[in-house]
């Protein structure tokens, strides 16, 4: 654990006034100081209260920041050093591109973090199934996961059959999502089992736990996408907030079946604000250039990602037509009748 971080960098007390600026104080040192290390500070505690899915069980305790401070610090402070003496111009366009090296960097940790939950997830599956048994020591491939009552090879061909046969599985079955909920789910216990079953099958051998956390993630890429909440009102951040009322106020009180609703406004909490409002354009490329800015070939890019999310997020059972719809709606999109 780092020292106490306002006595080790000498962070201004609140309210302060630095006595050199972020700017200034960089090219005179050519490194961080106590004034550039309070704002990194500030940032990391900032982005990371955007991404629920870092928060410890206990939540948020100074001796956590720190340590996450000193994490960034011994991952990343020479590239970042390097990248703000060359690009920044003013103390803005350092607390910007501080930002953005922090934003990225947390949304990388919590993709890890989400590949450490999946393997937990598959491992209690693995375990709990009589479907599944791991291979004993002293035989080929000790350790690893195969189908029960089998006597096979390990597994080393490529993945692609794999997530195939993983995307071949019908009938998968999405828990229902809520925003108070720090993760996308990957799929209920039936489905995972099924996917699980169907992958060992395909491979013909046994794998590792890391191995088959490889094909989940390939066919639930959803599960990496961290869930970025707003920052509450005290604070003191500069980050823009989307001033547009939450999908799940929209037209909620309207929708009959209210089984389908709960469905779907767990779906649009997963998605982020562009993502939001990208759903009403997605048989429309065009519409999706004008909308993000951008050529046509990233918007069929963004379109598609969009709709494998989508279809992961609805599953494939008999109420897609219906929580689809509703997904649609409570993103300001209008629905077709047929």
């Amino acid at each position: 654990m780092l020292p106490h971080l306002s006595s080790a960098y000498g962070f201004a007390r609140q309210g302060e006034v630095p006595a050199i600026s972020t700017f200034d104080e960089l090219h005179e040192l050519g490194h961080f100081g106590p004034v550039c290390l309070s704002l990194i500070y500030k940032l990391v505690w900032e982005e990371a209260r955007r991404l629920p899915v870092l928060a410890p069980a206990a939540g948020w305790q100074k001796a956590d920041l720190e340590d996450l401070l000193g994490d960034f610090l011994a991952d990343r402070i020479e590239p970042v050093t390097a990248n703000l003496l060359a690009l920044a111009k003013d103390d803005d366009s350092v607390g910007k591109l501080l930002r953005t090296s922090i934003r990225h960097w947390l949304i990388d940790r919590s993709r890890k973090t989400a590949v450490v939950s999946v393997g937990r997830s598959l491992e209690k599956v693995l375990s709990d199934s009589a479907s599944f048994e791991m291979v004993l020591p002293g035989s080929e491939g000790a350790g690893r996961w195969r189908l029960a009552n089998t006597t096979v090879q390990p597994w080393s061909g490529p993945l692609t059959p794999l997530v195939e046969a993983a995307y071949a599985v019908p009938n998968i079955k999405i828990p229902r999502w809520n925003s108070e909920t720090r993760r996308a789910p990957i799929a209920d216990r039936a489905s995972i089992e099924a996917v699980i079953h169907a992958v060992l099958t395909a491979a013909a051998g046994s794998m590792e736990v890391a191995q088959l956390v490889e094909v989940f993630t390939n066919r639930f890429p959803v599960v990496l996408d961290p869930v970025v909440v707003s920052l509450p009102p005290d604070a003191g951040s500069v980050i823009a907030v989307d001033a547009h009322p939450s999908p799940e106020e929209l037209v909620l009180e309207c929708v009959d079946d209210t089984e389908d609703a709960s469905r779907a406004e767990g779906i649009v909490s997963v998605l982020s604000p562009q993502e939001r409002r990208t759903v009403p354009y997605l048989n429309s490329a065009g519409g999706i250039q004008t909308l993000l800015g951008c050529g046509r070939s990233q918007a069929y890019h963004h379109a598609a990602r969009l709709r494998e999310k989508l279809r992961q997020l609805v599953g494939d059972g008999d109420d897609v037509r219906s929580v689809g719809s509703e997904v649609i709606r409570l993103c300001g999109g209008a629905v077709e009748t047929r």
